[in-house]
């Protein structure tokens, strides 16, 4: 049985959405991807396709699911979630170009692939629910603002701005940095960074979130 890995890489930009590619030759635009790991584990494999793709390291990332390819084998899918204004992206040795799409405008992937982002989103709007997933998305330092904004382009819904900061701050799943960010006439914005914790955004998301973790099957 051979072994691959393929990764789903998402970010959010300008209030979007979007998937990491790379495409080596005049090939097919694909997933970070690696053939048999040999003596390393999945995981670094895993690492190691990000990197050869795109020179992006060091990014935490987990296991998906594992989809059965023709033949006899099979591709163990990771999700990543990055700050593309932190991990600049540039093509590896081999790699022609390499940039980010928006997750509902892709070109044609290698066969397969549109499984692993399609399951890679879904558990991502799944997280959502239950972890602080935002801040992976997110500068360094940032605001309660921008933080809601990449929560509403997950969840693809508008959320209340006072529940949502009172939510943030009572879960401590951020904390302030003591800087401020001069945003129009207004009064300063104060920047936070993440601070660990727990965070559920609302009962619906929870629900969802059960659902799909007590689940192994991906999307159709």
């Amino acid at each position: 049985m051979r072994v691959r890995v393929e990764v789903a890489v998402f970010t959010v930009r300008d209030g979007g959405l979007e998937v990491l590619l790379g495409r080596v030759g005049g090939g097919t635009w694909s997933l970070p991807a690696a053939g048999p790991p040999e003596a390393r584990s999945l995981d670094d494999a895993a690492a190691g396709a990000l990197e050869q793709m795109s020179g992006v390291r060091g990014i935490a990332m987990e296991q998906l699911y594992t989809f059965d390819r023709a033949g006899e084998e099979v591709a163990v899918a990771y999700l990543a979630l990055i700050d593309a204004g932190r991990h600049p992206i540039g093509p590896g040795a081999e790699v022609v170009e390499v940039r980010w799409f928006p997750h509902d405008d892709l070109p044609t992937l290698a066969e397969g692939q549109e499984a692993v982002v399609a399951y890679g989103l879904q558990r991502l709007r799944a997280k959502t629910a239950y972890a602080p997933v935002a801040v992976n998305l997110l500068p360094d330092l940032f605001t309660l603002g921008e933080m809601q904004a990449v929560y509403e382009v997950l969840l693809g819904r508008a959320l209340d701005a006072r529940n949502f900061r009172r939510d943030v701050l009572r879960a401590g799943v951020v904390e302030e940095s003591g800087e401020v960010r001069a945003e129009g006439r207004g009064r300063p914005a104060r920047l936070y960074r993440s601070a660990g914790g727990r965070f559920a955004v609302d009962a619906r998301e929870r629900r969802a979130a059960r659902a799909i973790s007590s689940g192994d099957d991906p999307p159709a």
